[in-house]
């Protein structure tokens, strides 16, 4: 094999590996940990990784602040967590630590969480309070509200779920 034909491979293996990575792409955004994973798990080279991820940040095609961003906006619309829990997540995609904070650092918990728990209410408007209390902070709990946040929704919860039976 000469120079040339090593280099033509080269170049075939870094356009396989940026064309698999717009496919990745296609469907959200992802963050360089997740990019770097997927061509490992693709069996690209380092340098052949290093090369596509350095090429998909200049083209800004990869941005872990955006993704971050991105990233909280849609929990917070679709999925509320606390900071805790979203801090967590993307800790897990290979953000960094003030990445993240700055990402999180407008998130109201109050807010978050009911948002999290309002649409489940109507599932539990016919348990008894006891049943509807144990509900509501098991439900938070598993999204990453504190005790705290969870003792002041259940409250607003209980207060709700009174109305909506005295309107009956």
């Amino acid at each position: 094999m000469t120079a040339l034909d090593h280099d033509e491979q080269a170049d075939i293996q870094l356009s396989k590996a940026y064309n698999n990575c717009l496919r990745f792409l296609g469907p959200r955004a992802r963050s360089v940990k997740e990019i770097t994973d997927y061509l490992k798990k693709k069996k690209f080279t380092s340098a052949i990784i290093d090369k596509t991820v350095q090429r998909l940040l200049k083209e800004h095609l990869l941005d872990d602040k955006i993704f971050a961003d991105m990233f909280v906006e849609n929990r917070e619309k679709f999925r509320p967590r606390s900071k805790f829990a979203l801090s967590f997540e993307l800790k897990q995609k290979g953000i960094d630590e003030h990445i993240i904070d700055e990402a999180v650092k407008d998130i109201d918990e109050l807010k978050s969480a009911w948002s999290a728990v309002k649409p489940k209410l109507c599932l539990w408007q016919n348990f008894d309070s006891t049943k509807v209390k144990k509900k509501i902070f098991n439900y938070l709990k598993n999204r990453g509200f504190s005790y705290d946040i969870s003792s002041v929704i259940c409250e607003k919860c209980l207060n709700y779920l009174n109305r909506q039976e005295k309107e009956k």
